[in-house]
């Protein structure tokens, strides 16, 4: 006989269903469930008297028969293709579906088939999102690691070789003895990694040996000398080898103004580094490349949200990050030339626009490895208090600002590295690589992380407990960061352009890490592809306390 039963019962027992509102963290941002690919009253559970048992929720068909190794049940999605309940069935480390779980045998419009080889993850009362994709990691040193993946990042996009001060300062693995040395390396750690060379040259050689060797992407930084010549030698090796540019243009307008750098790009597609200038870029009006069709514009975390602390703390990172000296006057007025607080500001409105498309971390060079999520929803938080709701939301919730926001560290950084394909978003066929919140503590304390479908990170209590739950309880490494695991399997990946090739120096490096393609897109003209730009004039005053943190 059906059974008819609240909607708050319904709730707690299979987590909120279309139309629920959810709040995320103590921000004021509200979502709403649009759709919920379950069937009521065929729902599964895993637990004692539930549903996924044998001959129950739970059939009889193996692997082979096309049963999925893991089930998420009931999991709110948030991404940037929607806000939606559904169970989501992982296989071979990948997402093998999303929608209906069950047993196909005696329940209607399963579409995800649950048997006795496949393991359970309670979905219900949690938001599941993409990992989250750091596009700007200066590999100082390896902690930085363990502090993005138990933050909810998974892939991390940048350079360096450790604490040099070519690291320090800049994001580039430099020439194929580091390339191959830093790939080794990976082979260690339990997330995606993609390493940039030095894209600073005006002939082309240096270039492409980097690339040989294994450079995922390239990168342009003032330090090293980012003239017009060495843009267009750049993007034109990036053209024919199919990796994207990164750039950080030239603060002191030594060898060309904004105007010129642009001459250089020349309509070509490129990552913008610090599209606001405060980490870097043409002073004081490097902000106007946002609007080349072309250029896809990132921002850094520590000046996401703008707040009453940003641009003091700015001038003495920059002093340590760039080895400048304060008892030299240029030096001092390099710093100073670049913390504006009229175009932090506005970098505010341009993210809330859509007109910025991706916010990084900067680790450990002016950012904060482990706090990229947390500062993009503190400034999608910010912007509804100081803009309202958007004119395009529909309804009493604010998905589509949501929508925007994950964008900013999900699929738009993966498009604009040719990675879209295998991670950025929660879609069939892609990586499993995902992260499990609650509600509370949505982008500050991921409750499970998920790389290749293995736990890499998950919120767990003392090991020494008669269960999982007693204090201390804080996010420990599980068993997909350890061993074979992390390099052995699927669990982690290296991405490689698919065009590349290996030379005789990059494959004199044994590597065991999977590889991943990397499509064209990354060096085509993929700024279309993100979230839209709206017109608006107005600058934001700073924030005086932030939410998901203590004031």
């Amino acid at each position: 006989m059906p059974v008819t039963i609240s909607r708050r019962d319904y709730a707690a027992m299979y987590g909120p269903t279309t139309g629920d509102r959810i709040r995320l963290a103590d921000t004021d941002l509200w979502i709403e469930v649009e759709r919920d690919l379950t069937l009521y009253g065929e729902e599964v559970k895993f637990g004692g008297g539930k549903v996924i048992r044998d001959g129950m929720g739970q059939s009889q068909r193996s692997r082979a028969e096309g049963a999925v190794d893991t089930v998420i049940t009931n999991a709110l999605i948030l991404d940037h293709t929607g806000i939606y309940k559904a169970d989501v069935g992982l296989r071979d480390g990948r997402i093998a579906g999303i929608g209906k779980a069950g047993n196909p045998d005696i329940q209607p419009g399963v579409t995800i088939v649950v048997g006795p080889g496949t393991e359970a993850i309670a979905g219900e009362g949690r938001i599941l999102t993409a990992g989250g994709i750091d596009s700007h990691i200066h590999f100082i040193c390896p902690q930085q690691i363990e502090d993005a993946l138990h933050s909810g990042i998974t892939t991390l996009i940048g350079g360096g070789t450790g604490p040099a001060h070519g690291t320090l300062a800049t994001t580039c693995t430099p020439g194929p003895w580091h390339i191959g040395r830093m790939l080794q390396a990976a082979d260690a750690f339990p997330v995606n990694l993609m390493f940039a060379g030095k894209g600073n040259a005006s002939r082309p050689a240096a270039l492409e040996e980097q690339v040989l060797a294994g450079a995922a992407c390239l990168k342009l930084h003032e330090d090293w000398g980012t003239t017009p010549a060495a843009i267009d030698c750049c993007l034109r090796v990036a053209d024919a080898m199919d990796v994207q540019v990164m750039i950080h243009t030239d603060t002191l307008n030594e060898s060309g103004f904004v105007e010129d750098t642009i001459r250089a790009i020349g309509g070509r597609t490129i990552h913008a580094f610090h599209t606001e200038g405060a980490g870097g870029g043409h002073a004081p009006d490097i902000i106007r490349i946002c609007g080349e069709p072309h250029v896809l514009p990132a921002s850094t975390n520590p000046t996401r949200p703008f707040t009453v602390n940003t641009v003091d703390e700015h001038l003495d990172m920059l002093m340590v990050c760039h080895h400048l000296d304060r008892r030299v006057p240029e030096d001092v007025a390099f710093a100073e030339s670049r913390i504006r607080r009229e175009t932090i500001a506005a970098e505010d409105i341009l993210h809330d626009m859509g007109a910025f498309s991706i916010i990084g971390s900067d680790s450990q060079a002016m950012g904060r490895v482990g706090e990229v999520i947390i500062r993009t929803w503190q400034s999608a938080h910010k912007m509804k208090r100081q803009r309202g709701r958007l004119p395009e939301e529909q309804g009493a919730n604010d998905n589509l600002r949501a929508r925007r926001y994950v964008a900013k560290y999900t699929i738009n950084p993966a498009i604009a590295h040719g990675i879209a394909h295998e991670t950025g978003s929660v879609e069939a066929g892609k990586r499993a690589d995902l992260v499990l919140w609650h509600p509370a503590f949505f982008g500050v304390k991921p409750e499970m992380v998920l790389i290749g479908g293995s736990i890499a990170c998950a919120q767990m209590g003392d090991p020494n407990a008669s269960i999982p739950t007693p204090q201390p309880v804080w996010s420990r490494p599980m068993w997909g960061a350890f061993g074979r695991s992390v390099n052995g399997g699927p669990s982690s990946s290296s991405a490689r352009p698919r065009r590349r090739r290996m030379s005789a120096a990059g494959s004199a490096w044994p590597k065991r890490r999977s590889r991943c393609a990397t499509p064209a897109e990354s060096a085509s003209g993929t700024c279309g592809s993100m979230m839209p730009c709206h017109g608006w004039r107005s600058i934001p005053k700073p924030m005086k306390c932030a939410p998901m943190a203590r004031c």
